[in-house]
């Protein structure tokens, strides 16, 4: 309908307002749950030196910035729908560019790939690993920081390309509480969708061959009789496992949903956009239980002191030299 200032205006009712609402209240609280738990490991892992010298660590911090980034996405959804709404501007029609723009949908657009591909980073970081130990020890920690940067290039790639399809969009078509899927075209966002799906799908699948070779690989550990290979191999062990666990809650709280919303059997899809961040909510406790000195590192940092040397932050200095090709 037609406002009086001559805005189009979508229908809705006071109910209909207050369950949009509740909606988003819940994607505040999940926001901040989810920033705070990963924006803590990755701000753990910048803060102290001990564990910014382990490879495997970078990495996983990247990971968990990513989702940080998606968390804080969903705060500013939060505030600005609802702001939209009490405003009463939250309902009146705006274009596919207007809501690309958006803030929520900018950030999302760059954290939702960002996550996809350096998930892949993960799986790939952990097959050189395991397929070639020794070689991989002997990496410094550039190799991580190249890894990182890697799939940041890659969550930039996407976001371009919605900005080139989603510019020539400026009819008044969705409300301008703007969902992510309303500022893509519907072919695009058809192919993100699959596409994430696809990168999701390959990072587990990885952990098959991965997990094979770990166990070759620990046989053939039990040959070296120094004390610091025999260490690093059961550090790997223990990375690739955690890892592995994490894995399998990404394919419980992702894969499965992601399958769901592409089965369209459900009409109201706000319960699987609020479970698809269980996985990355389920980390932080993860690397707690797995990892002393990331368990170490989140109670220095909380009490803001320094981190406590364990037998696990005492790691072998790693060359600062160029990083060999994997």
């Amino acid at each position: 309908m037609n406002r009086s200032d001559g805005l189009l205006v979508q229908n809705v009712t006071d109910e209909q307002i207050a369950t949009y609402i509740n909606g988003f209240v819940l994607y505040g609280i999940e926001g901040c749950v989810l920033a705070i738990s990963n924006f803590l490991i990755t701000l753990v892992v910048l803060v102290y030196s001990e564990l910014r010298q382990q490879k495997e660590y970078i990495i996983v911090a990247g990971l968990a910035f990513a989702n940080g980034l998606q968390g804080f996405a969903f705060i500013v959804a939060c505030i600005g729908r609802i702001a939209l709404i009490r405003a009463g501007n939250g309902f009146v029609y705006t274009s596919r560019w207007q809501c690309f723009i958006k803030p929520w949908n900018l950030i999302w657009l760059v954290a939702s790939p960002w996550q996809d591909a350096t998930l892949l980073m993960v799986s790939i970081d952990r097959f050189i690993a395991v397929a070639f130990p020794m070689k991989y020890f002997s990496y410094s920690t550039r190799y991580a920081y190249l890894l990182n940067f890697l799939a940041y290039v890659g969550a930039l790639l996407p976001v371009s390309v919605g900005v080139v399809i989603s510019y020539g969009f400026e009819k008044p078509e969705f409300p301008a509480i703007c969902y992510t899927q309303s500022g893509l075209s519907d072919g695009y966002y058809r192919f993100r969708t699959m596409l994430r799906f696809c990168i999701t799908v390959i990072s587990l699948a990885l952990y098959v061959p991965i997990l094979i070779l770990l166990q070759k690989t620990m046989k053939t550990g039990r040959s070296f009789s120094e004390r610091h290979v025999a260490a690093q191999m059961i550090r790997l062990k223990k990375v690739t496992v955690t890892l592995a666990i994490s894995a399998f809650f990404v394919l419980l709280f992702s894969t499965v949903p992601d399958i769901i919303e592409m089965l369209n059997v459900l009409t109201n899809k706000l319960p699987l956009y609020i479970i698809t961040n269980g996985n990355e909510i389920a980390y932080i406790f993860i690397y707690s239980l797995r990892f002393k000195d990331i368990r170490q590192g989140l109670i220095s940092l909380v009490l803001l002191r320094p981190l406590k040397k364990t037998a696990a932050t005492i790691v072998p200095k790693q060359s600062s030299s160029r990083t060999q090709p994997p």
